[in-house]
């Protein structure tokens, strides 16, 4: 008599989009755009950046507070901390001084995370309106239909260059855009779209941000501001003095693999004074404050986008409104007009119904 031989095990692809996953990143995403809505309501002129930052990171917790209630194991929170960089700012901006927002175009970078599954956001601001400003958006409209099948990394920032150029700006060299995966706002490295690429970092493609600016389009980075923002890494290292512990051991239990400002910690003096052996010994990752050129304004903005069968669904970003924000660029190039001109997502009932139609009239 024969066994009956084992039925092989499958392996559950945590990433992949179930309709559990897909709530979730939805639910992480509400929680991102309200945060957002928040940040933007508290930038008027004079407004203190890390005030606001500080803001932005409460309404995250606040809002990842009052969901998935019943599942007490499961981990949310912040997934990305506030940043508002003005002026010549291009990103990572969450300052712990009281500098004043003197520049009227700043730029809001946030994310919330449900289960490990995050969402982010960016959005630049204009001091003095409520919607978003045409660049990027026409930017992201014209990355979201390229996100598809049979598409690579080299057509996406191919597009984006010729939206860059018709509106008079350069995408800021290296700026990527990452599949999200569970637990990681950067994703494989083979899954990137690089705006701009060095000669170092041409390689292929897929989460969506972009940065554009009048300037030369090369980030910078000096003193101006002290770095606030990290990412635990995973080397391991057994740190030398308490202050460093202490810090090490509240970045594993409070913000795990996402990153985090200094301000999230209850005492910022100890934070900053254990971090310095900390990134000296590579146990968490600096996100530097980047800069264009002095005297020249850059616009940010990231959108996270669902790759769903019936097309790309984005689920964070402000909505532009042409009426609040003019602009004087159009759209020039005939290849980019025809590729905004095609729907985003396939609309199965549109079809069902044409279908429908013509059948009944056979």
């Amino acid at each position: 008599m024969s066994a009956t031989p084992a039925t092989p095990k499958v392996e559950e692809n945590e990433n992949a989009l179930v309709p559990d996953t897909v709530t979730k990143y939805q639910t992480a995403a509400d929680i991102a755009n309200k945060a957002l809505t928040t940040v933007i309501a508290a930038l008027v002129a004079g407004a203190k950046v890390n005030e606001v930052c500080k803001l932005g990171d409460a309404a995250i917790l606040e809002g990842v507070k009052n969901v998935y209630k019943q599942k007490k194991d499961l981990v949310k929170g912040i997934a990305f901390p506030t940043c508002v960089s003005p002026g010549n700012v291009i990103c990572h901006l969450a300052p712990l001084t009281q500098d004043a927002c003197h520049r009227f175009q700043p730029c809001i970078e946030l994310g919330a995370q449900i289960d490990g599954f995050a969402a982010m956001v960016a959005h630049t601001h204009v001091v003095g309106s409520s919607k978003a400003a045409p660049l990027p958006t026409v930017a992201t409209e014209t990355a979201l239909r390229l996100l598809k099948p049979g598409k690579n990394n080299y057509e996406v920032t191919d597009a984006i260059s010729k939206v860059a150029a018709d509106f008079g700006v350069t995408p800021v060299q290296g700026m990527m855009s990452h599949q999200l995966l569970r637990n990681s706002v950067a994703g494989a490295e083979s899954k990137r779209i690089i705006l701009n690429p060095s000669d170092v970092q041409k390689k292929d493609c897929k989460k969506v941000d972009f940065e554009e600016a009048p300037g030369e389009g090369y980030p910078r980075t000096n003193e101006t501001h002290r770095t606030t923002v990290f990412k635990k890494t995973e080397i391991q290292y057994a740190l030398k003095t308490a202050a460093a512990r202490a810090t090490y051991s509240t970045i594993k239990k409070d913000f795990g693999a996402f990153p985090f400002a200094i301000s999230n910690f209850e005492d910022e003096s100890k934070a900053k004074l254990g971090l310095i052996e900390c990134e000296k010994n590579g146990l968490v990752e600096p996100y530097r404050v980047c800069y264009e050129q002095e005297g020249e304004e850059s616009v940010h903005v990231i959108v996270t986008v669902l790759l769903m069968a019936n097309g790309p669904l984005k689920i964070t970003g402000v909505a532009f409104d042409g009426e609040v924000v003019k602009s004087d660029k159009v759209v020039k190039d005939e290849e980019i007009k025809a590729l905004l001109a095609q729907p985003v997502r396939n609309n199965k009932k549109k079809k069902k119904a044409a279908a429908a139609a013509a059948s009944s009239e056979q």
